[in-house]
């Protein structure tokens, strides 16, 4: 400055010319993302620093391990990673979506570019936005409407869909981001068969054809069966039905025709593991057909689904000759274990009971298959498991199945968190059905609810039941009760007068 003008060398040091340390400094007093993100947009050093500690800041899971998970994301957080040029792989991709439309239409944006620019991401899961909670009914309209006025969010959503299957994703998990609320019914859209691509009369989204090889499609949020995602839904099945080993499908707002619809679409020649969930009681009138097109089934859970109770139609013969395990309520397990259908690898079966629609058949219909090895027994969301095990208790004197249920060797009893605590005297009797008893677990601590008992006391009363049960059951080899508690058979041996 001391120079004359114009011969004085000016250099003014910038940004890019300060160590590491002054510049992870500058960025720590940076108030907003939105500033961090730009700065790393400037060269490719800054891009390496500050991106990193863009993550770490928002105490996000650095995804240059290969797994990212966030359920609170930040508004810039997709853009962030979608830019960061050190993501190259993702194994593992876990994002639930913000209720803000255009943070959703943002985020979606977003998600795409970056399934379109990195390897295919093997796992991916996504809690759905809350915007679609609502569209159904007259408030459903004006959500829609919404949706898609906001940069047409259905449509974008749709393609967002389309492209995590043409990405090479091999596992896709959709999440209802809140949970149940009633009074969320879909109606069934136009019966037209689901025939190419394009938009319907209807205004229904229709998926285009593309080749891929997913395993599983988990679809947990049945509100998303609107018209503009069962063509979808009936497309990407349609073309991984080769390859689709794993379904999982949330039904409870849909109507029983739509479900039909649906399921008669599917040929999957390679699914092994089926679930279909209803909250409500949601008889499946395609049932039978969908189960004898898919023979390679090996589990299958039908939670909430009943079968067609017509009397003037005989329940048709089902073959499922690879199934091992068996998730349904009463009516069901006593409909497939049935003489005239084929399970003969059936070893597990878990029976949902409800004492709405108390069933006294699934036990003796287990009975009567002596390759089930496995019974699990789970009570309905009313009611204590003790008021249903009575009644296998009293039925037991009429059809004296004890000594049909020798070949049993593990037994599952599941109380509901909220039900009072079963009676130790129900449990014990109703166990003694099983007189080969190698494995029992309880969900419960049995004891009697009106009796304040401490810790310590209780874990009196389960260690009394197990030495009081495995002693009669020489067998036994573990025996767990409670959630948080489990009493170790290799140490009752040890107490004085056990044996005898």
């Amino acid at each position: 400055m001391d120079g004359p003008l114009g011969q004085t060398s000016s250099a003014y040091a910038t940004i890019t010319d300060l160590p590491d340390e002054l510049v992870e400094k500058i960025v720590e007093d940076l108030d907003d993302n939105a500033s961090i993100c730009r700065l790393s947009l400037t060269c490719k050093r800054l891009h390496f620093l500050v991106l990193p500690m863009f993550f770490s800041r928002n105490k996000l899971e650095n995804p240059q391990n290969g797994f990212f998970h966030c359920h609170h994301p930040i508004p810039e957080l997709l853009e962030a990673i979608r830019m960061a040029l050190f993501i190259r792989n993702l194994s593992s991709f876990t994002f639930y979506f913000t209720s803000r439309v255009e943070e959703v239409i943002s985020d979606i944006s977003s998600l795409g570019g970056l399934l379109a620019r990195i390897p295919p991401v093997g796992k991916i899961l996504l809690g759905l936005p809350g915007i679609i909670l609502y569209m159904s009914g007259s408030q459903g309209e004006e959500s829609v409407e919404r949706w898609q006025r906001q940069g047409g969010g259905g449509t974008e959503f749709l393609k967002l869909l389309q492209t995590i299957a043409e990405s090479g994703c091999r596992d896709l998990t959709v999440l209802d981001p809140i949970g149940y609320l009633p009074g969320m019914y879909v109606a069934t859209p136009p019966p037209t068969k689901p025939t190419g691509t394009g938009m319907r009369n209807s205004g229904e989204l229709r998926a285009h054809p593309y080749s891929t090889a997913m395993s599983t499609i988990r679809v947990l949020f049945s509100r998303l069966f609107q018209p503009f995602f069962v063509g979808w839904i009936i497309d990407t099945l349609e073309v991984n039905r080769k390859s689709l080993v794993c379904l999982h499908l949330d039904v409870t707002s849909i109507t029983p025709d739509l479900l039909s619809r649906i399921s008669e679409s599917m040929n999957l020649s390679a699914v092994q593991e089926v679930k279909i969930a209803s909250r409500f009681n949601f008889v499946w009138e395609g049932m039978y057909s969908f189960l004898n097109r898919h023979p390679s089934i090996t589990s299958l859970c039908l939670d909430g689904i009943l079968p067609v109770n017509n009397p003037q139609v005989p329940d048709p013969q089902i073959i499922l000759p690879y199934l091992i395990q068996l998730t349904a309520m009463s009516p069901m397990v006593t409909l497939l274990l049935q003489h005239r259908n084929r399970v003969p690898l059936l070893t597990s079966v878990h029976g949902l009971l409800n004492l709405d629609r108390p069933q006294l058949s699934p036990l003796a219909v287990v009975a009567t298959h002596v390759h089930i090895s496995s019974l699990q027994l789970s009570n309905g969301l009313v009611g204590d498991i003790c008021s249903i095990l009575k009644r296998y208790i009293r039925e037991d004197k009429f059809t004296q199945i004890i000594t049909s249920l020798g070949h049993t060797r593990s037994v599952v009893l599941d109380q509901h968190i909220n039900s009072r605590n079963p009676l130790q005297l129900t449990i014990m009797r109703w166990l003694y059905l099983f007189p080969h008893l190698e494995h029992v677990s309880l969900s419960f601590r049995p004891s009697d609810a009106r009796l304040r008992l401490s810790d310590e006391e209780r874990h009196g009363v389960v260690t009394e039941f197990a030495i009081q049960f495995a002693a009669d059951h020489l067998m036994m080899e573990t025996l767990s009760a409670g959630f948080f508690l489990a009493v170790n058979l290799d140490d009752l041996w040890k107490v004085p007068d056990f044996k005898a």
